[in-house]
């Protein structure tokens, strides 16, 4: 499946349209006068968030939780390595591992397994940032949906203020190398809360 996440950058906040196989299916933005960020992710003309995002104070390592509401559980997203890009996050009884690679990438593994990846384009227009991600169809795609949300979170520095912004992406470290030969498995879609 195909997942395409569109920045729209306001005043005080963040507002993304998000695509499922070119569908608009969720929307996401982030609350006003937060002193930390918080951003909800719902489905397209739903009211009620599918999951909250909560930044969380930290130092070195950035740190953030995310509510679930249809679970009605909240777990931690937490860098391993700030340096060379690896996340976690435990969602029992799965671990998903993260990974920032050279340029703009990330992929996303679950129990050691690649289950998706994404590239963040390298210029944006007026708006803010856009993200394609490539999933399997039965991976928890509200979850894969909210590390890119995080990633974005935490690596933007307002670059959506400018007319035009670039991005070369990561030069440094990095702990896994991108996979190019990983393609995604077609299975049923995973319908969260179902």
């Amino acid at each position: 499946m195909r997942i395409d996440i569109n920045q729209k950058k306001i005043a005080i906040g963040d507002k993304y349209q998000i695509f499922i196989d070119g569908q608009q299916t969720y929307k996401a933005s982030s609350e006003l006068f937060r002193l930390l960020p918080v951003i909800n992710l719902f489905k397209n003309n739903d009211s009620r968030a599918k999951l909250t995002i909560n930044k969380q104070w930290f130092f070195w390592k950035p740190k953030y939780r995310i509510r679930l509401h249809d679970y009605n559980s909240t777990i931690e997203f937490k860098a391993d390595s700030f340096w060379k890009m690896h996340y976690q996050c435990h969602f029992s009884p799965d671990i998903y591992h993260i990974y920032g690679h050279r340029g703009r990438k990330y992929s996303v593994y679950r129990n050691n397994t690649q289950v998706a990846w994404w590239e963040k384009e390298a210029v944006s227009w007026f708006e803010g940032d856009n993200y394609s991600i490539i999933a399997d169809n039965d991976c928890n795609l509200e979850l894969i949906i909210a590390f890119c949300l995080i990633i974005d979170n935490h690596k933007s520095k307002r670059h959506g203020d400018n007319a035009v912004s670039f991005d070369i992406g990561n030069i440094g470290g990095q702990v896994k190398e991108f996979e190019r030969n990983w393609r995604p498995k077609n299975h049923q879609l995973f319908e969260v809360g179902s």
